[in-house]
């Protein structure tokens, strides 16, 4: 892969990566924090993608990966709305919604990860299966075990 592929798909992603670190660490500077650091070891480690075309979901878990880092050092948190202000000067605050169910809904790990590749990079069920590496009904079953969760949580949608 090249440097200028890579700084596409780092461009592309950046939104994403900030939002899903936002969404372990709850600290504007901490997310981005961890997606620095998560872009750098990347760059690092290049040469470990398997695949160019899973470079976004192989992004994700690292900034995953570096947030919960981050979050096991601080333990520091500050209010939600602080990611609204980072992203106020956007007229789009679609994912910013998302995020906001998300958090809502106090979903784990592994299912939280399932939502993000579904909803903000758009893989079907079965790419994510092939990406985490866990077993498709698995996924199946986590994702519409919360979908029903969130639909019973009131106030949510």
């Amino acid at each position: 892969m090249t440097k200028d592929v890579f700084t596409e798909a780092v461009r592309r992603s950046e939104k994403k990566l900030y939002i899903a670190a936002f969404s372990v660490v709850a600290n504007t500077e901490d997310a981005r924090d961890a997606v620095a650091d998560a872009i750098a070891y990347a760059w690092e480690h290049l040469g470990e993608l398997r695949d160019d075309g899973k470079i976004d979901a192989w992004l994700l878990k690292i900034t995953y990966s570096e947030a919960k880092n981050i979050r096991r050092r601080n333990r520091h948190y500050e209010d939600i709305d602080e990611l609204s202000e980072a992203f106020s000067y956007e007229t789009d605050h679609s994912e910013l919604v998302f995020f906001d169910i998300l958090s809502r809904a106090r979903l784990d790990e592994k299912t939280h990860r399932i939502f993000m590749l579904y909803f903000l990079y758009g893989y079907t069920l079965p790419e994510i299966a092939e990406l985490t590496g866990d077993n498709l009904n698995t996924v199946k079953s986590k994702y519409y075990r919360a979908l029903r969760k969130m639909a019973d949580m009131k106030g949510l949608l």
